[in-house]
């Protein structure tokens, strides 16, 4: 074959291949112009839509008093006595009432101590009155040229040291009847006593604790929330709370207070909730979850969040669908709680969402809408 012939050959065949070539691109280009994605789509509703904060709490009562002794001795009895007149024994517990009584220290004994006070006190009268008539006495006789001013003096004098033995006297009894008042502890406050430090028949010094009283009808919750809240939680704000042990139950409360200093370790500020608790659901020491509400918002458009796409390095967006055509929708997000997302821009109630399907679109692609079963 010349070699002319084998060129022109050549040059035959590179034409059939570059039409075929460009034929079947051509091809695979209106197959994909033309192709059609198939998409779950929800109508775009408006609702309600909170920014919750959820922290940890742990549970206390909300008065915890320490009863101690404020006299010494040994503790004759350790029990409750009813209105009825019935002792119960002091022990973890026991409901009390203040001013119901709790126990007794040594009775008789600070009794005979007050008795001897008043003895006392009462001879301490007579020696007063008696230093007082001999004091006018000498002092009528001075003015009378009858008794040296010696003797005045003296009895001045015998007169103020019997004052002061009086004054002591009555300090003396005010002292015994305190010590037999407070020899007979009282619960300051109503509560359950949690815990019991002695027990009956020990001898007792002052400042000793006897028992723990907490007032647990109402208790209160701590949880710490990081520093950058502080400006948003205040007292009234918002919460529900659940317990573990409790299940699913829910109680709605509010803020009682913020702390104002915030912890130095931490740097998170201390809020305080406070819960109604007549039937003890609540027990000093236990963990609580704390809802709290920041913002509630009603009436705004709301979305799953995962349809939402991008939002990274691009803009959030969305697919809606337009005659059988998806349009890309940029966003502009509000809040983000759950599984839900506002949307506060870029979409509007009632028109139509890919809520799956939506990561195989482009802008501007034919849809077909689907079941959720045929898509799989």
């Amino acid at each position: 074959m010349s070699k002319k012939l084998m060129f022109w050959s050549v040059f035959v065949i590179v034409i059939i291949a570059t039409f075929v070539l460009g034929f079947i691109l051509k091809s695979g280009k209106k197959k994909e112009e033309e192709k059609v994605v198939p998409v779950e789509v929800e109508t775009v509703k408006t609702g309600s839509i909170e920014e919750a904060l959820n922290l940890t709490g742990w549970i206390k009562s909300s008065s915890v008093v320490d009863v101690k002794s404020k006299v010494s001795g040994r503790i004759e009895s350790l029990q409750v006595i009813g209105d009825d007149g019935k002792a119960v024994d002091l022990e973890e517990g026991v409901e009390v009432k203040k001013g119901q009584q709790l126990a007794v220290i040594d009775h008789d004994q600070y009794l005979a101590q007050l008795n001897a006070a008043k003895g006392a006190l009462e001879a301490a009268e007579v020696e007063f009155a008696e230093a007082e008539r001999e004091q006018k006495r000498m002092i009528a006789l001075f003015e009378g040229g009858s008794a040296t001013g010696q003797n005045k003096d003296r009895a001045i004098t015998v007169a103020q040291l019997f004052t002061a033995r009086l004054a002591s006297a009555k300090a003396n009894l005010e002292m015994a009847q305190i010590n037999l008042r407070e020899s007979t502890i009282i619960s300051p406050i109503d509560g359950v006593v949690t815990a019991k430090h002695i027990d009956a028949g020990n001898l007792i010094n002052i400042g000793q604790t006897i028992v723990t009283v907490e007032d647990m009808r109402v208790v209160k919750i701590i949880a710490a929330a990081s520093e950058r809240y502080a400006g948003r939680i205040s007292a009234g704000t918002k919460a529900e709370i659940s317990i573990e042990s409790l299940g699913e139950k829910k109680f709605e409360a509010e803020v009682y207070s913020v702390y104002p200093a915030l912890d130095e370790q931490t740097h998170t500020i201390q809020v305080e909730i406070q819960l109604k608790n007549e039937q003890l659901f609540f027990r000093p020491g236990m963990f609580a979850k704390v809802k709290l509400i920041l913002q509630r918002k009603e009436s705004v458009v709301v979305v799953p969040k995962d349809v939402v796409l991008g939002g990274k390095i691009d803009e959030p967006f969305v697919y809606v669908i337009e005659n059988n055509t998806a349009r890309k929708r940029v966003l502009k997000l509000g809040i983000i709680e759950g599984e839900n997302a506002e949307i506060t821009d870029g979409l509007k109630e009632s028109e139509i969402l890919v809520v799956n399907g939506m990561q195989y679109l482009t802008d501007g692609i034919k849809v077909e809408i689907v079941r959720l079963e045929d898509i799989k």
